[in-house]
């Protein structure tokens, strides 16, 4: 029995498998949050090892934006990014859509630093069923089409193609255009027939449409900030414990300035590879300042002037440098 019990005790004690988590992102599986993601998992596994196995789904097993922020709520899957979904479901991020707000992506992150991202985390977490890990570089959305974009009269009557975001939709009904939700696959049949002249989307988006050189031009015309949400479901978040917890907020804030370079290197790496023909215009932002006061105007009276403050402050302090 003695011989038996110190064989028993001599034997290492097995560790417990990784738990399996599902990180869910709708998109190009060699976009910018895929690549992101790639990143944020090995920092997740390198701080829990052995904890967690974060498993990404993306490209066509990935259900669209809407679908995934309804199954977060339910609690039905882990962990999921989003952006113009989130944005439609918390009418306040609408700071988001208004035009020609943010200079450029320093002021972004400046904005956030300077308590934005704190307020954004509070809010939502407030006003929807889950937990914010993460906000994150996007980049701003461009205009694809025949002839560049120099002035607000060039978006009159502009039918674009918009397939995602309500609130995207209605700021280019404000601005004059004509939105239109048609499948992206279809972008070059949508061109032929008349059914769009433009296309709305980030820089990666602009570059992968079917529509050959049918329309040479995109406009970096940089009209609304896009974020990536890093999102989980409640029930998953109350599933871990407090070191667990602990850990993953601490690197979802600490890999915003990761995400920040990774989305500056992938914008120039785009930018160099540019099909023949296809030429990219950068737009003034400074034709459009009245459109952008128009708006700023509703959505202070709207939601306060708080966030705004914030935005303000951090460009002041660009100015001041």
């Amino acid at each position: 029995m003695l011989a038996a019990w110190c064989l028993t005790a001599a034997e290492p004690v097995q560790a417990a498998d990784p738990r399996p988590v599902g990180l869910w992102i709708p998109g190009n599986p060699d976009g910018l949050a895929a690549r992101q993601m790639t990143f944020l998992t090995k920092r997740i596994e390198e701080r829990l090892p052995h904890r967690l196995q974060i498993l990404p789904q993306t490209g066509a097993a990935c259900p669209p934006e809407a679908e995934l922020l309804a199954q977060i709520k339910d609690g039905r899957i882990d962990l999921a990014t989003m952006g113009d979904a989130l944005i439609d479901e918390v009418p306040r991020l609408s700071v988001f859509r208004l035009p020609w707000l943010f200079a450029n992506r320093d002021h972004v992150q400046r904005a956030l630093y300077a308590g934005l991202e704190d307020e954004i985390r509070t809010h939502v977490e407030q006003s929807v069923p889950l937990i914010v890990v993460g906000i994150y570089e996007n980049g701003f959305r461009q205009i694809r089409a025949d002839r560049p974009i120099a002035a607000p009269d060039d978006l009159t009557q502009r039918k674009i193609l918009v397939n995602e975001g309500r609130k995207l939709r209605d700021l280019w009904r404000a601005l004059g255009a004509v939105p239109q939700k048609y499948p992206t696959a279809d972008a070059a049949e949508a061109l032929e027939k008349g059914i769009v002249d433009s296309f709305d989307g980030h820089l990666d988006t602009l570059l992968r449409l079917p529509i050959g050189e049918r329309a040479p031009v995109i406009t970096l015309t940089r009209h609304v900030y896009e974020p990536t949400f890093l999102v989980a479901s409640k029930r998953f978040w109350h599933s871990l414990d407090n070191a667990e917890r602990a850990a993953l907020t601490e690197i979802g804030l600490d890999f915003s300035d990761t995400a920040a370079q990774l989305a500056g290197t992938y914008q120039d790496s785009l930018s160099k590879r540019l099909p023949r023909k296809l030429r990219l215009m950068a737009m003034s932002p400074h034709p459009f300042a009245p459109i952008t006061a128009q708006h700023r105007v509703a959505y202070e009276r709207a939601y306060g002037s708080d966030w705004l403050d914030l935005i303000d402050a951090a460009a002041e302090g660009e100015a001041a440098r």
